[in-house]
């Protein structure tokens, strides 16, 4: 499959924001209740400081992965300031977020009270309820087991014979 860097990837269970990959963190503000990641293309991540960061594992279980408040902000901040190569949001609210350092940024499931979202040029794109806005990017479905893109064929046109005046909310 010849994968776009302009394409979403949509899985059963995640989109891959391709359009993210290569991007770089060059800035972090910290809010009170929210971290927030500029980086070097027009998408930001924006994160409760009850997201996670980890080197290496990304089971929910490692001893080595904490929430962001776990490490001093210099520290979080080099952490995040490597390539994005795998950004990657689940449609159950969850993200991962791998650098080329070996660092990966985490949104848990379980942890439904923290916030997460990414924004593409002041428009949200992302957030914990699903893909709100694929914006300029289009989306293209793709088979979990080929890695192929799924292209489906057109709804059928409505048939001019159906009755519009029946009370039938199926017809």
């Amino acid at each position: 499959m010849n994968k776009s860097r302009s394409e979403i990837e949509e899985y059963e269970d995640r989109w891959i924001l391709r359009p993210m990959r290569g991007a770089r963190v060059i800035r972090t503000l910290w809010h009170p209740e929210h971290v927030e990641f500029e980086t070097d293309t027009p998408f930001r991540i924006v994160v409760g400081y009850g997201a996670e960061m980890a080197r290496g594992s990304i089971a929910e279980e490692a001893p080595s992965r904490h929430a962001i408040g776990h490490w001093a902000r210099d520290e979080v901040e080099q952490m995040v300031s490597a390539t994005i190569l795998s950004p990657v949001f689940f449609k159950s609210g969850s993200l991962r977020i791998a650098f080329r350092n070996g660092w990966a940024l985490f949104v848990s499931g379980r942890h439904p009270e923290v916030s997460a979202a990414v924004i593409f040029r002041d428009i949200p794109m992302w957030n914990r309820s699903g893909l709100v806005d694929s914006g300029e990017f289009s989306v293209v479905a793709v088979d979990r087991w080929t890695g192929r893109r799924i292209d489906a064929p057109p709804w059928p046109p409505r048939p001019s014979d159906i009755d519009t005046d029946s009370d039938d909310i199926n017809g």
